[in-house]
């Protein structure tokens, strides 16, 4: 019995090493090739995007191929048509931007000095020669600068990738979603059967957990990013807020990032606001961005996203600085969606395998299905349940064996 167990205690920390190890290489192999992966994950949320667009094509008899090209043709029409419309006003904004940045400048410093004599603070002895002077002559302050000097060359390769990576993701990235689009029913065909049979069925099932609540999570993202981008240039526009466009999309495309884009956008809507020397229309914004972000979070997004897994604030606040720390951009925005496919996954495995739970049990446990609103769920056409791949009645009985091997693909 001793030897058993030291045996399975052997087996779990070698098993334990060699994740670890495998993980380890992996990262170091991704950081390598790390220009491919911002393309990739853009790729997968065009996917998710536009596979329910395809599916639609599909039931009105037109072949997937032709499917997947129109919509992927109406979304970059779609996109390039309000780019259109919507650049001459960004481009104005932009050169009034970059022509008011001395005033902005001036402004900051008017503030800031007006809130150090507040404190009894000197802003102008702290930003006089003598003391930029002694500032310099800080040993560890002129380490600082000649660190910023010589990486400099660094800088430029950052810019130099950061130029690259947008270049790869408009190509790319839309040249790999369509072919994903094209493919993905033959890929998870050929994925199931090299699966081994006795799990085929647990695995398709898991596979569509997590493909569904990805895909609602993408999807609702980037509608809830659209609505909230319009809801914050309109809001800026009605107290005529310098730059209200440019805050608007700020405000929008930040909101993919969960809890950054109301936040951001109100802090600089303020700020401009505040350098425009109007504390009044400084109030109004923070009020609309507020208001803004309210009926985000309880209105738009349990309407659109609604199939969602159960992560908590502090989880997703976790999950965002880990993200960041680890791939920068790429890791902040994949860092969500990443953390609510492990929890399914694991999840899964812990509340099947140890607490001995069914397979809906442990799916409904997880993820949450948000019904629609009473006057919405009567005109609704299907039950928002049956957006995934089998019903209750279904898996129960794949959880107990009861489907032929036949059918699990």
């Amino acid at each position: 019995m001793t030897s058993e167990r030291l045996r399975q205690s052997a087996l779990i920390v070698w098993t334990s090493v060699g994740v670890i190890a495998l993980l380890w290489v992996f990262i170091r192999i991704a950081d390598s090739v790390r220009v491919i992966w911002l393309p990739i994950a853009f790729a997968a949320g065009l996917v998710f995007l536009l596979n329910p667009v395809v599916k639609l094509f599909e039931r009105l008899r037109i072949p997937r191929i032709v499917g997947a090209i129109l919509s992927l043709l109406v979304l970059v029409t779609i996109v390039v048509a309000t780019g259109a419309l919507i650049w001459p006003t960004v481009q104005t904004q932009a050169i009034e931007f970059v022509e008011q940045l001395p005033d902005l400048y001036v402004g900051v410093i008017d503030w800031a000095r007006e809130t150090g004599q507040r404190f009894g603070l000197e802003i102008d002895e702290i930003l006089s020669q003598q003391a930029i002077e002694e500032w310099l002559r800080d040993p560890a302050n002129q380490e600082t600068v000649r660190n910023l000097l010589f990486g400099f060359g660094a800088g430029a390769g950052v810019i130099i990738r950061g130029v690259t990576e947008a270049i790869a993701v408009a190509v790319l990235a839309p040249v790999l979603a369509l072919y994903l689009l094209i493919d993905i029913n033959r890929f998870k065909t050929q994925s199931l059967e090299l699966t081994p049979a006795k799990y085929r069925a647990e695995v398709s099932y898991v596979s569509t957990e997590v493909g569904t609540a990805l895909g609602s999570f993408v999807r609702g993202q980037l509608v809830v990013a659209l609505i909230v981008g319009i809801a914050s240039s309109i809001g800026m526009w009605a107290i005529d807020l310098p730059f209200w466009l440019l805050i608007g999309i700020v405000s929008g495309f930040l909101n993919l990032i969960p809890f950054l884009g109301p936040i951001v956008g109100g802090a600089l809507a303020a700020l401009i606001a505040l350098l425009n020397g109007d504390p009044w229309q400084a109030v109004w914004a923070v009020v609309i961005m507020t208001g803004v972000q309210q009926v985000d979070n309880h209105v738009v997004t349990p309407m659109i996203q609604r199939t969602r897994v159960n992560l908590s604030p502090l989880v997703i606040v976790l999950a965002l600085i880990v993200g960041g720390a680890l791939a920068g951009l790429f890791g902040v925005l994949v860092a969500v969606p990443l953390t609510a496919a492990v929890r399914i996954l694991v999840g899964h495995a812990w509340r099947t395998r140890v607490l001995g739970q069914s397979w809906v049990e442990a799916s409904e446990a997880m993820i949450e299905v948000t019904e629609p609103p009473e006057r919405l769920a009567r005109i609704s056409r299907r039950n928002p349940n049956q957006s995934r791949l089998f019903d209750t009645q279904e898996m129960t009985a794949m959880a107990e064996d009861q489907v032929p091997e036949d059918e699990t693909v």
